[in-house]
């Protein structure tokens, strides 16, 4: 009786067990999720500044240097002798430029001592007056022809022992127009106008001539 009753009340109790709990035994149990740790946040007294590099160098705000002054072209002034004459500023440039080849031809022309090819720059009534007798008279008296005892009688001997000495090396600086075609050339020597020669344009030609 007491035997029976003891497997009785086991196997109630196995069956209570089984009833209340049926998932108990089987079910495997749910995982749990990973808690996510949020990150602590440095202290005060762990937040180190960022350590120093070189110093930046700020860019410079350069004034850019003012340009120069531009120089002004300076051109060339008209001159005439006679206020009717009028030459604009392009007619002297351009007789500017063509008697200053000229000179130099005739520069090159003496220092070579080339007497026949001076001689075709010569107009008709410069050789009259070079070889004027009152003109001749005058450059003879001339202390130094005299004191060489050099007497000037033709052109060649104008050519040679006047126009060669002084007019081989001789530059145009300025001009005066007599007119459109008339003009006389001046070198200055220690800033004073010299006369070196008065050209007449024959043609396409200047020639050394007077008036």
């Amino acid at each position: 009786m007491n035997r029976g009753f003891c497997f009785l009340t086991c196997g109630v109790l196995l069956l209570f067990a089984c009833i209340t709990t049926p998932d108990s035994g089987n079910k495997a149990p749910k995982p749990t999720e990973p808690v996510q740790s949020t990150p602590s946040l440095p202290t005060l007294q762990e937040q180190k500044p960022p350590l120093a590099g070189p110093p930046q160098k700020q860019p410079e705000l350069s004034n850019p240097a003012p340009a120069p002054p531009q120089k002004e072209e300076v051109k060339p002034s008209t001159k005439v002798e006679d206020e009717n004459v009028k030459i604009s500023q392009e007619e002297y440039k351009k007789t500017f430029q063509e008697v200053e080849r000229v000179i130099d031809e005739l520069n090159a022309i003496i220092k070579a001592g080339d007497y026949q090819r001076w001689e075709q720059y010569l107009t008709p009534k410069f050789i009259a007056s070079v070889m004027d007798p009152e003109h001749l008279k005058k450059i003879n008296e001339q202390p130094l022809l005299k004191r060489n005892r050099i007497e000037i009688k033709t052109l060649y001997d104008y050519f040679m022992y006047v126009v060669v000495p002084s007019r081989a090396s001789v530059r145009l600086d300025d001009l005066i127009f007599s007119d459109q075609n008339r003009v006389k050339a001046f070198m200055f020597i220690r800033q004073d106008p010299v006369l070196i020669y008065q050209l007449e344009k024959i043609g396409e030609t200047w020639k050394i001539s007077v008036w």
